[in-house]
């Protein structure tokens, strides 16, 4: 398995339809540790409903956006995704998500580390419906995203950071206790800008 390579250099919406998705991501990764190849896995997902989802176009949707961040991911993050605690699970998840998606990754950036640096302050939807006004102003792609889109962006982006954990509602922001284990790796492997994101450029 491939390290992990660069960052898309385009802006997307794909999170409309991809949430964190760290059940189906840890399902998969464990799959991927037993030697199953990405065909196989589709196949085991959709014959057993791996997922638990109720519909076939839902499976196969969270698929492809499972598959993908699973293929940002070397052997040791695989591993810790599918058997590391609860914590380091979830911030390969997050690391997934940020490696596949740049307007998420600069999310992290702008507005996540810069609350950190604030501190005693919380994590709101006014700080992601700012970041979206901002990024309309500097990115036509962005501004021809139909009201919808970014409405859906928004509540996807703000329940991404609530489910990794990193955010609890109404609470103050602050930068997360990574596992040495995965703070090491994520280092030895030159995830850098990932770590600063997470732990204001420590």
């Amino acid at each position: 398995m491939s390290q992990p390579g660069p960052i898309p250099t385009e802006y997307t919406a794909i999170m409309t339809g991809e949430p964190f998705l760290h059940f189906e991501l840890k399902i998969v990764a464990q799959m991927r540790l037993k030697g199953l190849s990405s065909s196989e896995i589709r196949e085991l997902v959709k014959a057993d409903n791996s997922f638990q989802h109720k519909t076939t176009k839902s499976i196969a949707r969270v698929l492809k956006a499972v598959l993908r961040r699973l293929d940002v991911l070397d052997d040791r993050l695989v591993e810790l995704c599918a058997h590391g605690n609860l914590s380091s699970s979830r911030i390969v998840t997050l690391f997934a998500i940020a490696k596949t998606n740049l307007l998420f990754f600069e999310f992290l950036e702008e507005v996540f580390r810069e609350k950190c640096a604030l501190g005693n302050t919380p994590l709101t939807a006014k700080d992601v419906r700012i970041f979206f006004t901002q990024k309309s102003q500097q990115s036509p792609l962005v501004a021809n995203w139909s009201e919808g889109t970014i409405r859906k962006l928004r509540q996807v982006y703000l329940k991404t950071m609530i489910d990794s954990g990193l955010v609890i509602p109404d609470e103050p922001v602050s930068a997360p206790i990574i596992d040495e284990e995965l703070y090491e790796h994520l280092k030895a492997i030159g995830e850098y800008r990932f770590l600063a994101a997470l732990t204001e450029g420590m």
